[in-house]
């Protein structure tokens, strides 16, 4: 038995899932490409820059995870929802785009002085401040695009014609100009002129299509734009924790660069399997916004999960192969750390659905804050102690990074049954053919 609310009319969640299903095609030809350059650059960028200098780009690019983590504040979620909330009223969707962009430059100059503070302390960013430098701004025009504005439009077409173009001006730049380490800092320049391009892009886009402009600046607003969107923060700021909190911790324990490059090299590719599912995430959020579809959430759950199983099992036995195709013979010895690595993704996609697409969406993100606040917050302490008893390695990152992600499943699984239970007491439940 199918499960929906009354209040949501058949013809228009039928409708409804047909968006759903053109939004997550089109982010899944996306996804493609995004999964299709790193497999193209990752290689070339490891020859080219060689071991060292290719640790620095690992480092710095883990450790701006952070700052976009900053920079977004869960913007893209609560933004998404106000968008979903506001779709058919230009002008109060131009004063949430304005007030969002506002708070977002206010938490980027934030993030510029907390990245000089870091390189005062961190020898592997003081000693390549202009690539930092780069990056950062790289990072900064990234997060400064209000793709949430077309999320919540249910427009991901958009988002995906302008995610390719954009990306394949940089690659071509790459492939171009990048021809040894001496030529780390090109690489984020690049980017930095593709994220460039991008935001221009999306502003005019949203302008002409949608007539959503500059809206009023108002500082209140504002404040309630960043209020509203800290729970969302929080969940995002540890779920950064649990993702890249491990890379950065080997680079304050002096852990070995070839160690560091392979620990990347296994998180660039459970990166690019979590992406396979992302088109499907982050099409149901807006979804879930607007109609609180908890059937086909339920029904994404028994397809994907065991999908993500086989994916890890194939990973784990094919790593030596993966990372040499990914990094070279010189990373071969390291594979061992994707084989282990990849075991979090049986647990990853069930996080990914029902966290912000019911959870998220259906108004408790304070909860789901809290769940990835303690699985986050577990392995850090796990790790950090671990590096203070002198105990830190490869082994105990692997038992942590997993051990957090299992931790985080049982923890949403329960908030999620919690919030389900809730919406059913709040509005009688039907049935759909």
């Amino acid at each position: 038995m199918n499960a929906r609310h009354d209040s949501t009319p058949p013809s228009s969640l039928q409708a409804g899932r047909r968006t759903f299903l053109g939004n997550t095609a089109a982010l899944m030809i996306m996804q493609a490409v995004k999964f299709l350059f790193p497999l193209i650059t990752l290689p070339y960028l490891a020859r080219m820059l060689e071991p060292d200098a290719y640790a620095v780009r690992a480092y710095v690019v883990s450790y701006m995870v952070f700052i976009q983590t900053l920079i977004d504040f869960g913007f893209a979620q609560y933004g998404t929802k106000l968008i979903a909330e506001n779709a058919h009223d230009p002008q109060a969707m131009s004063s949430i785009s304005t007030d969002v962009f506002v708070a977002k430059l206010l938490l980027a100059l934030l993030g510029a002085a907390t990245t000089l503070a870091s390189a005062a302390f961190i020898p592997i960013l003081g000693d390549n401040l202009a690539f930092v430098a780069l990056s950062f701004g790289a990072i900064a025009a990234k997060s400064l695009l209000p793709d949430f504005v077309l999320q919540g439009l249910e427009n991901m077409t958009a988002i995906a014609v302008r995610f390719s173009i954009t990306q394949v001006i940089a690659v071509i730049l790459i492939f171009l100009f990048v021809k040894e380490p001496s030529q780390l800092n090109l690489v984020a320049a690049f980017e930095g002129i593709a994220s460039v391009v991008a935001l221009a892009w999306t502003v005019a886009y949203l302008k002409g299509n949608y007539c959503i402009g500059i809206g009023r600046i108002s500082a209140s607003k504002t404040r309630k734009i960043i209020a509203g969107s800290t729970p969302f923060f929080i969940s995002l700021a540890a779920s950064a924790l649990m993702s890249s909190t491990v890379t950065v911790l080997m680079g304050v324990f002096q852990t070995d660069a070839l160690v560091i490059s392979c620990w990347t090299i296994a998180t660039t590719v459970i990166q690019g399997v979590q992406a396979l599912w992302q088109p499907v995430t982050r099409s149901l959020f807006p979804h879930m916004v607007k109609r609180h579809d908890i059937s086909l959430a339920r029904k994404l759950l028994i397809v994907g999960t065991p999908i993500a199983i086989a994916i890890a099992a194939a990973c784990h036995f094919a790593a030596s192969w993966i990372v040499l195709v990914m990094g070279g013979e010189e990373y071969v010895a390291g594979s061992y750390i994707l084989s282990y690595a990849v075991l979090v993704l049986p647990f990853s996609y069930p996080i990914a659905v029902i966290g912000y697409p019911i959870t998220g969406a259906i108004g408790r993100a304070s909860e789901l804050s809290a769940c990835i606040g303690i699985a986050g917050g577990m392995q850090l302490v796990f790790l950090v102690a671990a590096g203070l008893a002198g105990a830190f390695s490869v082994g105990v990152a692997l038992i942590a990074r997993i051990g957090s992600e299992a931790l985080l499943l049982v923890l949403e699984a329960f908030v999620a049954h919690r919030t389900i239970e809730r919406v059913r007491e709040r509005q009688p439940i039907g049935k759909t053919s």
